[in-house]
């Protein structure tokens, strides 16, 4: 009897250490995973603060009469968090491998953004929306309109599908075309398809103290080589891409968002967010109202009140286009009639509205009154020449009513109502 309960209690035992054994590996089990999922919430943490201060840089940067709004930084090529002075030539020919590189957190005025393991974002930025030194003395680099503002990247999802084209070249088909730019989160180090062994470090001589690359071009050193950073699938290679505004069917190879996995194996982890067009224009759009309400406030000031429009639409005599000697005759208004400078390529995308005697009400979609008795509205619309139907109300007396435009991925027009 004694020997069978020493066997019945040594089974329990047993039964037990197995139990917790288990417990044990499903704790883990759940902590790895807890662990995952943090990881990539800092990491799409990261990527959209990055991503709203590309856009805010774009829509928000200092203009002038030559150069307007909708300009991303180059990237930053040798991690000091500075974007580089430039990044190729206008049409993209040129300097395709300065238009990858980290992302310039100390130019856009972020923190050192991290992704959940660590490792600084990477960017990419399409040659039709980077800022070049030499822009002003260029009519087509001034032109940052609807009409020739169109992306140039390629995204794609991890099964190899197309997010944003870059070969889309019309302006009808903008919408689904390709990115202003990428944000990426390079994750851990892999085993590249190509063989290549991500390494991370800095060799003796490739960095100063600060961890800059000191290699000429700074690729060369492998603290600042993509290679190292970006992985690769059959459908694309993150550590390269093509995009050119003048030959736009290589753009097809652009960047896939991970996870992707081969064979059961991570083959992509890097996480990736476009700055699409339509949602980079659209801020654009609402900063190129606002500069024209404070010069036609400015302009208009006198005995007269307020300039009336140039002749465009035959609702009425009050909207139209923004008169030049307006412009000119406001201090400080960066839309000058000069060449090359931006506002000749925006002029036919702003309508001036200007008000009757009780005054504009603004309206949502809907109908609910937002605001009253404005003086004047702009209105900023993404096709040329539209007198915008509907959106604007007015008779023999003026304008009286403004519908605040609804946006779409397709249409992103803006509305300025001034008191």
């Amino acid at each position: 009897m004694a020997t069978a309960r020493q066997q019945g209690g040594g089974l329990l035992l047993a039964l037990v250490a197995i139990s917790l054994a288990m417990v044990s590996v499903g704790a883990l089990a759940l902590s790895s995973a807890g662990l995952a999922a943090q990881r990539a919430a800092a990491s799409e943490r990261a990527l959209a603060q990055a991503r709203e201060a590309l856009i805010a840089f774009a829509a928000d940067r200092p203009i002038d009469a030559r150069v307007g709004p909708g300009y991303l930084p180059c990237p930053d090529l040798d991690d000091d968090g500075w974007a580089e002075s430039t990044c190729g030539s206008l049409s993209g020919h040129l300097g395709q491998a300065e238009r990858l590189g980290r992302l310039p957190w100390k130019t856009l005025g972020l923190p050192d953004l991290r992704d959940g393991h660590g490792e600084r974002l990477w960017y990419a930025v399409s040659t039709r929306f980077k800022g070049l030194l030499n822009c002003a003395a260029s009519r087509a680099c001034v032109d940052m309109s609807p009409a020739t503002a169109l992306g140039t990247i390629t995204v794609r999802d991890g099964s190899g599908g197309v997010l944003h084209d870059g070969t889309l070249g019309e302006a009808a088909s903008a919408a689904g075309g390709g990115a202003a730019a990428v944000v990426i989160a390079p994750g851990p180090a892999l085993r590249r398809r190509d063989g290549h062994e991500q390494r991370r470090d800095c060799a003796r001589g490739e960095c100063d103290a600060r961890g800059r690359c000191l290699a000429n071009p700074p690729w060369l050193s492998s603290r600042c080589d993509p290679r190292n950073y970006l992985d690769d699938a059959p459908a694309e290679d993150n550590a390269r891409f093509h995009d050119r505004s003048d030959a736009r069917a290589g753009n097809a190879d652009g960047f896939i968002q991970g996870p992707v996995e081969l064979a059961g194996a991570p083959a992509v982890n890097d996480r990736v967010i476009a700055v699409s067009r339509p949602d980079l224009m659209a801020r654009v759009m609402a900063r190129i109202g606002l500069e024209l309400a404070q010069c036609v406030r400015r302009g208009s000031q006198g005995p007269d009140g307020l300039a009336m429009p140039v002749a465009q639409c035959a609702v009425s005599a009050d909207l139209g286009r923004v008169p030049d000697a307006t412009l000119s005759g406001a201090p400080a208004c960066s839309a000058s009639a000069d060449e090359p400078g931006w506002w000749n390529a925006w002029r036919t995308h702003v309508l001036y509205a200007r008000a009757g005697p009780e005054g504009l009400e603004v309206v949502d979609p809907g109908g609910r009154s937002l605001g009253r008795g404005r003086r004047f509205a702009i209105l900023v619309t993404q096709r040329a020449g539209d007198c915008a139907p509907g959106v604007v109300q007015c008779d023999a007396d003026g304008c009286r009513r403004a519908v605040q435009p609804s946006r779409s991925r397709d249409r992103h027009d803006a509305l300025v109502a001034s008191p």
